[in-house]
């Protein structure tokens, strides 16, 4: 499995006036939230969030939760700092000459949500048992301002075939 994150600031007239791409790392609760799927548990991916860390992750990959929380001279980001993901902003797709099957993701953090420097993002799934960090990716400092979309593309693949060059 490999994903990866597009992210674009732009204006209220829709300019764009910054963007990152990286590749994400896929947390260990994620892990077993995707072992947990198989056993129909778990809850899927219905949120994407930001934060204020740009911390690397530790060998175990335990992060819990992304931090709004100060850095430096900067100020916690303005709640809220996750917006809900459509079930239609999920898209899948096989490729057949690289064997894999494709999940993209796009979503939008308005305006309003989340404004101060972005370090961080997630993808999160939500219940009403508490929530759990799927995968964080972290990026050179987005500055957003209350007049600022912030959208995330997201791209999951899950190869398919003899895996066995995996291990």
């Amino acid at each position: 499995m490999r994903a990866s994150l597009r992210i674009e600031l732009r204006s209220a007239e829709g300019a764009l006036l910054d963007a990152r791409e990286a590749r994400n790392a896929v947390m260990r609760g994620g892990a077993e939230l995707i072992a947990r799927l198989f056993a129909g548990q778990g809850t899927p991916i219905t949120h994407m969030g930001v934060g204020t860390s740009n911390e690397p992750e530790s060998e175990e990959y335990t992060t819990t939760a992304l931090r709004n929380e100060a850095v430096g001279d900067g100020q916690p980001l303005e709640s809220p700092t996750e917006a809900p993901i459509p079930l239609e902003a999920f898209t899948f797709t096989v490729d057949q000459a690289r064997r894999m099957v494709r999940v993209r993701v796009r979503g939008t953090l308005p305006a309003a949500a989340a404004v101060g420097t972005v370090r961080e993002a997630g993808l999160i799934a939500r219940s009403f048992e508490g929530s759990i960090l799927y995968n964080r990716v972290t990026f050179a400092p987005i500055v957003k301002g209350n007049d600022h979309e912030l959208t995330m593309f997201w791209e999951i693949t899950f190869p398919y075939g003899d895996l066995q060059w995996l291990m």
